[in-house]
């Protein structure tokens, strides 16, 4: 494992969020289209007038009649409906644009279709007769009728495409059967948050304590059925000095960290057996799974021993997506010192010691449930009876090294 220097840890990364795997905010249901069927009376009146229609995508006659999407809605009175596409009249060798189409349609009152024709923004189709329908809590609205050529937009087509005489197309010109289907709904959308504790306070030093020296080596095993979550993921990641140790086991993956020493004190082990020390670490982990939206980072820890009710290891911790949590420190795992692995103390005959904890058992402590969203549970006595890799609150070990003075 890599020494520190001593410096101050750095801060955790900036943390970005997976994109499209969960949503912030409301969710917005757009969906609809108008049907602008010609039927033979605008058929009659076209061939009269030597006049083609031709769709602007995306509007298509795929299904057999002219479709135009939905590209917004706002239902208000009236509402106002803007449609995707347009057409291109051809008529005598000439053309003619007609885009930006919009329905507004109010209750009881004819709709109409405006639309964007030789650069100016006009009224270009009035409905009348068939049906409105509006529902507020599905969010949909429908309107049918007779779609039928308006004055202005009738002189305005007649002069661009040269139409004269007999050839003019008359105000009132059935335009096609129209049939608007739109639908616009906003879910309002809780953004996720988690049981954000409050910031733990910095173990306060005695007078009577060591500095521990920057031989110093924090390890931290992830629990592994965890690792191998994330790993159907993106998986996990080291900053700002952190490293990983070699992929292992059946399924070749990182299970273990190493965090740079910063630095640390310790008053060793009085008559009474007991210890109060504290090491400081730099570097970050981060563990990333967008589809199931885990996305959060441990960085910087803080390891406290203090007999098996006090010891713990601090983090600051990061979250987002579904798994939120402000860049602040908070207490990720409860540490018991007694389970450990093997503990011991080595004389190295220069006037220090070195103690070795391997693999301290961590479990997660009712304070540190929220970093995981819940999903395991606050340390329990209940659990005695289990295996110690299978208790369901507990998240991995530590194995820490660090010497100090006689």
């Amino acid at each position: 494992m890599a020494a520190g220097t001593g410096a101050d840890p750095a801060r955790a990364a900036t943390l970005e969020a997976c994109e499209a795997t969960q949503p912030t905010g409301p969710v917005v249901e757009l969906d609809g289209d108008l049907t602008l069927n010609p039927v033979r009376a605008t058929r009659k009146a076209w061939k009269r007038s030597g006049v083609r229609q031709r769709l602007v995508k995306p509007a298509s006659g795929f299904t057999g009649r002219p479709t135009f999407p939905v590209k917004s809605v706002r239902y208000g009175e009236p509402a106002a409906v803007t449609l995707k596409g347009g057409t291109r009249l051809l008529g005598k060798g000439r053309k003619l644009a007609v885009s930006k189409l919009k329905v507004l349609s109010a209750p009881g009152k004819p709709a109409w279709l405006k639309a964007k024709i030789g650069g100016r923004t006009i009224s270009f189709l009035k409905i009348t007769g068939g049906k409105r329908k509006y529902n507020a809590g599905k969010g949909t609205l429908t309107r049918t009728g007779t779609a039928r050529l308006v004055r202005p937009a009738a002189n305005l087509i007649n002069r661009k495409l040269g139409l004269k005489g007999g050839r003019k197309l008359r105000a009132g010109t059935v335009w096609g059967s129209f049939n608007l289907y739109s639908l616009y709904k906003v879910t309002p959308v809780n953004d996720p948050t988690g049981e954000v504790p409050d910031i733990p306070p910095v173990k306060t030093r005695p007078g009577d304590a060591v500095t521990i020296s920057s031989a110093a080596t924090i390890k931290w095993y992830v629990r592994e059925s965890f690792i191998n979550y994330v790993a159907s993921g993106e998986g996990t990641r080291v900053e700002n000095g952190a490293t990983a140790d070699p992929a292992s086991g059946s399924y070749n993956l990182v299970y273990s960290f190493n965090f740079p020493f910063a630095s640390g004190w310790t008053v060793p082990e009085s008559g009474g057996g007991t210890e109060n020390t504290l090491i400081k670490g730099s570097g970050l982990v981060g563990f990333r799974y967008c589809q199931n939206t885990i996305n959060f980072t441990a960085a910087n820890p803080e390891v406290e021993i203090d007999g098996d009710d006090n010891s713990r290891l601090i983090f600051e911790v990061n979250g987002t997506d579904g798994t939120p949590f402000p860049d602040q420190r908070a207490v990720m795992v409860k540490l018991i010192p007694s389970r450990a692995q093997s503990d011991s103390v080595v004389d190295n005959g220069n006037g220090t010691s070195t103690r070795k904890y391997v693999k301290i058992p961590g479990y997660v402590p009712a304070e540190g449930t929220g970093i995981f969203a819940g999903f395991y549970p606050a340390f329990s006595p209940d659990f005695d009876g289990q295996p110690q890799d299978e208790r369901p609150d507990r998240f991995g070990y530590f194995t820490i090294s660090y010497t100090f003075p006689n």
